[in-house]
């Protein structure tokens, strides 16, 4: 048996799609969370999430080519504030959804917990209200292996090694 697909070959994210909304819903309900939608929510923002989160996993490129990409997604959620009190609850959050929405296979969760925690990482030096957002980053891409580097480097949580 193969791994699960988390888009289907006609670009849809069925699977990311059910993530992305299960963890929204957390992510509102959520008391610290919720704070970064007070000023409203996107009604698009669960299909743009899920396509996001398609496009890293090997999906087609939809959120570039509609949302403008890695860069884009980084300004989302840049200029917050100028200490970080969403990592943890967000990690949390996307964690619990994953258990929630997808097969239970620990290597799927593996890889999605370094993603998700990789992807907070990333995104912290752009949180305080006089960052500057990111001018061009590729979007990430990440598989079963993990995330997948421009020089042929797969990163695994701390560990990188190299592919053949």
């Amino acid at each position: 048996m193969g791994r699960p697909t988390l888009y289907d070959a006609a670009g849809g994210a069925p699977a990311m799609l059910a993530l992305a909304a299960d963890f929204h819903q957390r992510c509102l309900d959520h008391p610290t969370l919720s704070h970064p939608f007070s000023h409203g929510v996107d009604p698009e923002h669960v299909p743009h999430l899920a396509a996001y989160w398609g496009e890293v996993f090997g999906g087609p490129p939809v959120y570039s080519t509609t949302r403008g990409g890695h860069p884009a997604m980084i300004r989302v959620h840049a200029n917050q504030c100028d200490e970080d009190p969403f990592s943890a609850a967000f990690v949390e959050c996307f964690d619990a959804a994953v258990a929630a929405t997808l097969p239970d296979d620990p290597a799927l969760r593996a890889v999605l917990g370094d993603y998700i925690r990789a992807g907070t990482t990333e995104v912290v030096p752009y949180m305080p209200l006089s960052a500057a957002g990111p001018a061009d980053v590729p979007m990430p891409l990440w598989t079963w292996a993990g995330r997948q580097g421009r020089d042929g480097s797969v990163s695994t949580g701390e560990a990188v090694t190299r592919t053949p």
